[in-house]
């Protein structure tokens, strides 16, 4: 056994029992609310209880219970434990850029964009390359969609933004099946137990080009959803099994299989959402205890925090609550680089939370024991009082026993004076100047037919929107 092994857990399989049958018992007394004439309709043909008039819909527990038996994609994690996955970092589109060097924020702009591409694709913890700003520089009902075309245009990592609006759905479908790379939105309520008309929409166009759907809650315990934590686990539960069934009735599928994103606390002084009080470690372990009852991959809204600078509470917020919910099973966390709750983007912020994964990711690996890693032929070689360092064993397992941190500071004290007293910081600033600096040559990654296409597109939707001609970003 060379991979770590752990059973973090909050409720007893009688209590998530409870949890889910009190869920079927929302869906099925008081529904939720559907504004869409289609989706009323393809849930009707599901089996729902519909009414056009308040435009609700009810689901009736057995054929809850039926649509789940089919969009299972694995047995549930047994109560003795398992392995945790390998944490991946995922970035959300951000309104402002955050530049600590002066403490200033400012609109995200494309060329915000175009260097967080060219970031991320140093960075090995984010599979994915999402846009790091909403373009303010851009027309903003063009914003998403030109998001969308200088993602499929640079990126090597798949990704794209949230799509705000029908009319820019329509237009990323046609990119996504011009370039041959998915498309992917993300059908969330508005808690509580209710959906946007606009967001209806959009599903439904993604459901009629084959484009990926997946779900995710965000009740807010004290304000959107129940004080106590059971019962706002119980309404996030019932919201996220209402969007399962939305997307199994438009699709009769539900390829993401992911049990995804979890509640969230409101500050009592404020009543501002946080991302960093304990209260995300415990909902992580819920999160990933449900997910685990219904076959789903999980997904929570850990490794945050609502500290304005990369300081201590944000260090201590951000691991405290990926760890926790790492070791009870979740395989992705919270948008990355963020500053605070949603307050901007930092590219350093960015770095930094691309090391932590990798450290958490190294210590998931766990310790391998055979012969050769024991090293007890070697131990009675080098005999009492010896040194390993000169071992031909010690060069050939160095590399993989150590974790070699190019942020975290390792320096005696007179290297780290030497250096200008540098911390991780000021060591990120140093990796995004050296790797992208502030305007990075971009190629595209697509072919010339491709990469005219995607341009067409989007001047094709400029146009509809009575815009003039439109320039975004390199080599357009």
């Amino acid at each position: 056994m060379n991979h770590l092994q752990s059973s973090v857990e909050v409720f007893s399989p009688s209590e998530v029992e409870a949890i889910h049958r009190s869920s079927l018992r929302i869906l099925d007394r008081v529904g939720v609310r559907v504004p869409h004439a289609e989706t009323l309709e393809r849930c009707r043909r599901a089996g729902a209880k519909v009414d056009e008039a308040r435009e609700t819909v009810r689901i009736p527990p057995a054929l809850m219970e039926e649509v789940l038996a089919h969009i299972r994609t694995g047995k549930a994690r047994t109560q003795a434990g398992g392995q945790p996955a390998k944490l991946e970092g995922v970035i959300s589109t951000q309104a402002q850029v955050v530049d600590y060097s002066s403490d200033t924020r400012r609109p995200g702009l494309v060329s915000d964009v175009l260097k967080g591409i060219a970031l991320v694709q140093h960075l090995r913890s984010f599979p994915t390359c999402n846009a790091v700003v909403i373009p303010s520089d851009l027309p903003a009902e063009i914003a998403d969609v030109a998001c969308f075309r200088m993602v499929y245009s640079y990126s090597r990592k798949p990704g794209g933004t949230y799509v705000l609006t029908p009319f820019s759905a329509r237009y990323v479908v046609r990119m996504a099946e011009a370039i041959n790379r998915p498309a992917w939105f993300l059908l969330d309520p508005v808690s509580p137990l209710q959906f946007r008309k606009e967001s209806l929409e959009i599903a439904a166009i993604f459901a009629h080009a084959h484009q990926l759907l997946y779900v995710g809650s965000m009740v807010m315990a004290g304000a959107t959803g129940p004080t106590t934590l059971a019962g706002t686990v119980t309404l996030h539960n019932a919201e996220l099994l209402a969007s399962l069934f939305l997307i199994f009735a438009l699709t009769q599928e539900y390829r993401y299989g992911v049990y995804n994103v979890g509640p969230h606390s409101v500050d009592p002084r404020t009543m501002a959402c946080s991302f960093g009080s304990p209260n995300q470690a415990l909902f992580a372990i819920c999160v990933a205890q449900l997910g685990h009852f219904y076959g789903l991959r999980c997904v929570a809204n850990v490794g945050l925090t609502d500290s304005l600078r990369p300081d201590f509470q944000a260090g201590f917020e951000k691991a405290s609550t990926a760890v926790f919910g790492m070791l009870a099973g979740i395989e992705s966390i919270g948008c990355q680089g963020l500053v605070g709750a949603d307050q901007g983007f930092s590219f350093e912020q960015l770095v930094m939370d691309n090391e932590w994964i990798e450290f958490c990711n190294y210590v998931l690996n766990g310790v391998e024991v055979t012969e050769e890693t024991i090293a007890a032929d070697l131990i009675e070689n080098v005999g009492i009082g010896g040194s390993f360092v000169a071992e031909e064993h010690t060069a050939r397992h160095f590399r993989q026993s150590s974790y070699l941190s190019k942020l975290l500071n390792r320096d005696l004290w007179e290297a780290w004076r030497a250096e200008g007293r540098k911390d991780a910081l000021s060591r990120a600033h140093d990796f995004v100047q050296a790797t992208v600096g502030h305007s990075p040559s971009l190629d595209p990654v697509c072919t010339p037919e491709q990469f005219n296409e995607l341009n067409r597109i989007v001047e094709e939707a400029n146009a509809e929107l009575g815009h003039s001609a439109l320039r975004i970003g390199q080599n357009l």
